[in-house]
């Protein structure tokens, strides 16, 4: 019988305060984070979002690494230690040019040259198809794309599994949650190129944490084997293994 994986892991969340559109204050962050580790999770990707037409990666870094320092002073100051372990990254918005940014490496998973891509949410001709494909063997980092199952709205199931033949893709927890979008999302869980699954949580109204909710369901309609293939591979990620 397999065990429970060591590591539970939302492969992608927006808990950086006041940045982005992520949570407006370090209390907020905190409240999310508790409601993640009361989820059972044990490590938060944080992929706050990076859009390269509106700043350089350098003053990204710079500025979310210095909203992530006043989350950990308050957390230190508030004696909130009941959270996951926040793993630093981003969730980079796909431009033709990202390839040839000499500070490409930066936005990748913490420790790692696993990079989270988010692609535009426009119709996914076979340019943008090509164009990612060329980031993909660019040599630089191993894209991650961010929430397969949206691009449904803009790409048949034929492209969506042609991406998945280039990199592993995450999937949100939204998508398993919702009886339309379950289908597809079940489809791409079963084709084995998915290799994590994230809350995509960004604050406590319309967009909590429900990584729970849909870890239960996984295993109730498909059994709890992929929720831990879906660990284990997440973990081989932060682990900048080879998957």
């Amino acid at each position: 019988m397999r065990t429970a994986p060591e590591k539970i892991i939302d492969f992608h969340t927006h808990i950086i305060p006041a940045f982005d559109d992520g949570p407006a204050d370090c209390k907020t962050a905190a409240q999310m984070l508790v409601k993640l580790y009361e989820q059972g999770v044990t490590h938060a990707v944080s992929t706050s979002h990076f859009y390269r037409y509106d700043e350089s990666i350098s003053d990204f870094i710079a500025r979310r690494d210095k909203a992530y320092s006043e989350l950990c002073s308050y957390l230190s100051a508030e004696r909130i230690t009941h959270i996951p372990e926040i793993i630093m990254g981003a969730e980079v918005y796909f431009t033709t040019a990202l390839a040839n940014d000499p500070d490409l490496e930066k936005l990748c998973i913490s420790g790692t040259d696993y990079i989270l891509i988010e692609l535009p949410y426009t119709q996914l001709t076979q340019n943008v198809t090509d164009s990612f494909r060329s980031l993909a063997a660019c040599g630089r980092v191993r894209p991650v794309l961010a929430h397969l199952e949206r691009y449904a709205a803009y790409a048949g199931e034929e492209t969506l599994f042609e991406l998945l033949d280039i990199v592993p893709a995450q999937i949100n927890c939204e998508s398993i949650m919702s009886a339309p979008s379950f289908r597809l999302a079940s489809k791409l869980l079963k084709s084995g190129g998915i290799a994590a699954i994230g809350s995509d949580c960004h604050n406590l109204g319309n967009r909590v944490p429900r990584f729970s909710e849909a870890r239960k369901k996984l295993s109730r309609k498909i059994g709890a084997g992929v929720f831990n293939d879906l660990m284990e591979t997440s973990a081989a990620i932060l682990e900048n293994k080879d998957i």
